[in-house]
């Protein structure tokens, strides 16, 4: 206490206040003057270093001197009736009421008044196409476009914003401050090229958007070939660097700087591919591949005509495209992904696509290192940033997840794939309007996003509990690609809510057909099946599900409920063992996030098998698992808390559960759960559990009257299903 009233006399707490107030201060002077006048962005952190060793400095200072009328004395020296600390206090006290009031100012300059961009920002916008009736022409456009944006994102000073993002602004009337204010830059890159047979002529200019005027603008005429296509890029790079003083990172790959492909053709069915993929439909998929194909036989050490083959594959692969099972995708996309780093190893976009190779695979540590690499070399890479928060949403990291995904959304904020995960994870954690809002700004750059409509649809369905209403989305999502079977498989799933099988088998055979092995179209086909009591059947779709996806929770449901009622028990465990070790192995069992459906369906098998203490800890485990979760959407748990509570045997939870999950809009699988599952057969004949049960019915009879009335309007397309092979 002593020790608390001297460092109080002393001013030492006074001084501390007053030290960081002031450094805030300064941190935000000096990341202004950095800004303004372009300064080496290492300015800041050695700021800030200076700042931190300053402080215990100032302290000690403190403690061992003291401001007299006489000027700075030790503090020993002064007597303690000469002391002046007091007065001294209550001038610190202004001084730092004074810089609090400054720092109110700047802090409120910045929240209502922010700076513009950096200077060092750029967009480089679609280059015109001069000699519109050479279509040639426009793809060589588009390939020095990229080729600049490629290059000038190696930079780790400046803001690259990527392809996608400005290609809405090709052939616009815009303004190019008002371009540079949609997309939070400073400088605009413009250029167009034009061709008179073997001769082109590029010419661009470099526009500061503050003031509207041009700081560099150049013509280059050259003989048209690929060397001389990328050599003009990457002196007009350089050109741009020198120009906004900025550092572009070396590569580590001598081929990183250089040329593709020396074969012009190939580069063309490159950019022909790249386009395709952008739409993201298994139509469009299968076109980037041929297109992709066609590169590489042109030229088989084209590196990028490699990945992108690669991406394709594996974007078929992808959950809700369907138009391959996973397995195989990945199958075909690891030969040309390795052939492509055989040929560059140090290729970005290469360790870009194996990050994503690799967390499919299950690598993550892989994918993590393939990822920084990626990083580390293209600093201003949006699609990296994608994935890489793609894969800390799916392990359940949402605040890594959303660090990565900003600085994608900062790099390319009209992008279809980045706007599309971040909604993904806004639905993820439960924040549907948000959700909502950015699918429906995905399906307005790009219509044809037909898996946009699916989350549509399916925030309708899972999160409000309007069955009519996702139908009228998924439609839309079978019209815009047509050759998906999961786009087919959708609407199925929601007939059978509202109990209409003959309108649900039309969509699940087209799925079958588009994709026999793939997940949504045989899951669906597993549902019907059991929905018209064909368990034969639907058991033999499980295990199909099962050969592809050994720990999928719905077909290892469906053969529990078969072994449970046959009493085999003991073959139910023993495919919980091989599909979920940690459950079910020697040590204490491990719930989490990937795993706690399973626990809850395993749980009444353990306890027909006398291993009690197991099903309590799983219970238990996924009880505090679902506390972490939302209870509707996508990634909610629906009524999982009333199923475990109804094998604990605890009655009043169990019910009040599942009133609250049906209150809030819970409508999935009502016809298994409120009729066949065996984990709520404990509550199921209560006069509670009948009122729910009504309650629920009756609803969805509502729902199914107001979809009849859609089709009878024609605001619902037919029930059955339409595509070019169909008559």
């Amino acid at each position: 206490m002593r020790l608390v009233s001297e460092l109080k006399r002393r001013n030492v707490f006074r001084m501390a206040v007053l030290y960081v107030v002031t450094a805030w201060l300064v941190m935000q002077v000096a990341e202004v003057l950095v800004g303004l006048g372009n300064l080496p962005a290492w300015i800041g952190p050695t700021v800030l270093g200076i700042l931190a060793i300053g402080f215990p400095i100032a302290m000690l200072l403190s403690w061992f001197y003291e401001i007299t009328p006489e000027g700075i004395s030790l503090e020993k020296h002064v007597e303690p009736g000469a002391s002046i600390t007091h007065i001294t206090g209550r001038r610190i006290d202004f001084i730092v009421i004074a810089v609090l009031c400054a720092a109110l100012v700047v802090f409120t300059h910045d929240r209502w008044w922010p700076a513009g961009p950096s200077a060092r920002s750029i967009a480089v916008l679609p280059f015109e196409n001069q000699s519109p009736d050479n279509e040639s022409v426009g793809f060589l456009a588009t390939g020095i476009q990229d080729g600049l944006l490629t290059r000038l994102s190696k930079s780790d000073t400046l803001k690259v914003i990527s392809r996608t993002s400005v290609e809405r602004y090709r052939n616009t009337s815009d303004s190019v401050p008002r371009i540079a204010a949609e997309l939070g830059v400073r400088m605009i890159l413009e250029g167009a090229v034009q061709r008179a047979g073997d001769q082109i002529r590029v010419n661009v200019q470099l526009i500061d958007a503050m003031t509207d005027e041009h700081v560099w603008a150049e013509t280059y005429d050259r003989v048209l070939s690929a060397s001389n296509i990328f050599m003009l890029q990457s002196e007009i790079v350089g050109t741009i660097a020198r120009q906004l003083d900025a550092n572009l990172v070396p590569d580590a790959s001598s081929k990183a700087d250089g040329m593709p492909t020396q074969n012009l053709a190939a580069y063309t069915e490159y950019l022909r591919g790249m386009k395709q993929t952008d739409i993201e439909s298994v139509e469009s998929m299968h076109a980037a591949i041929e297109h992709f194909e066609a590169a590489a036989e042109l030229d088989p050490d084209f590196a990028l005509a490699y990945v992108g083959l690669a991406d394709a594959y594996l974007g078929l692969g992808a959950y809700f495209v369907g138009g391959l099972p996973i397995d195989e995708s990945i199958a075909l996309a690891e030969p040309p992904l390795m052939r492509a780093l055989e040929l560059d190893t140090d290729l970005v976009e290469a360790q870009a696509s194996l990050g994503l190779l690799r967390a499919l695979q299950g690598d993550i540590e892989a994918a993590e290192r393939a990822f920084d690499k990626a990083i580390a070399m293209r600093p201003n890479y949006a699609r990296v940033f994608r994935r890489y928060g793609k894969l800390r949403y799916n392990q359940g990291r949402n605040d890594e997840a959303i660090q990565f995904l900003e600085k994608a959304y900062a790099l390319d904020p009209y992008s279809v794939p980045i706007n599309f995960e971040v909604a993904r994870l806004y639905e993820g954690s439960g924040r549907f309007e948000e959700a909502m809002e950015h699918f429906l700004r995905v399906v307005e750059i790009e219509p044809k996003h037909a898996f946009a409509y699916v989350y549509i649809a399916a925030i309708h369905y899972l999160a409000y509990g309007r069955v009519d209403e996702s139908l009228i989305w998924y439609f839309k999502a079978a019209e815009n690609d047509a050759r998906s079977p999961s786009l087919q498989a959708g609407q199925a799933i929601a007939y059978l809510e509202i109990d209409d099988p003959d309108s649900a088998r039309p969509w699940v055979d087209k799925a079958l057909e588009l994709g026999p092995e793939t997940f949504w179209a045989v899951w669906s086909s597993a549902l019907l099946n059991l929905y018209v009591g064909d368990e034969a059947a639907a058991q033999e779709d499980a295990r199909t599900l099962l050969q592809h996806y050994p720990r999928n929770w719905g077909a290892l449901r469906i053969l529990r409920d078969a072994d449970i009622a046959a009493g085999r028990h003991e073959v139910a465990r023993s495919r919980y063992a091989r599909a979920h070790r940690e459950l079910t192995g020697p040590d204490i069992p491990v719930v989490n996030g990937w795993n706690y459906f399973a626990a809850i369906d395993l749980a009444p098998v353990l306890l027909q098998l006398g291993e009690t203490e197991r099903a309590t800890d799983m219970l238990e485990g996924a009880l505090k698992v679902m506390k972490t979760r939302p209870r509707l959407g996508i990634a909610g748990y629906w009524i999982n808390d009333a199923r475990a509570y109804a094998v604990q045997g605890n009655s009043e939870k169990a019910l009040d559960a599942l009133r609250t999950a049906v209150d809030a809009g819970w409508r999935l699988h009502t016809w298994y759960h409120l009729d066949l599952d065996p984990n709520l057969e404990s509550i199921r004949g209560t006069p509670e559990f009948a009122e729910i049960n009504a309650l629920v019915k009756a609803d969805l009879e509502q729902q199914a009257e107001r979809v009849r009335e859609l089709e009878a309007s024609g605001e619902l397309a037919s029930s059955r299903p339409t595509g070019p092979d169909l008559e």
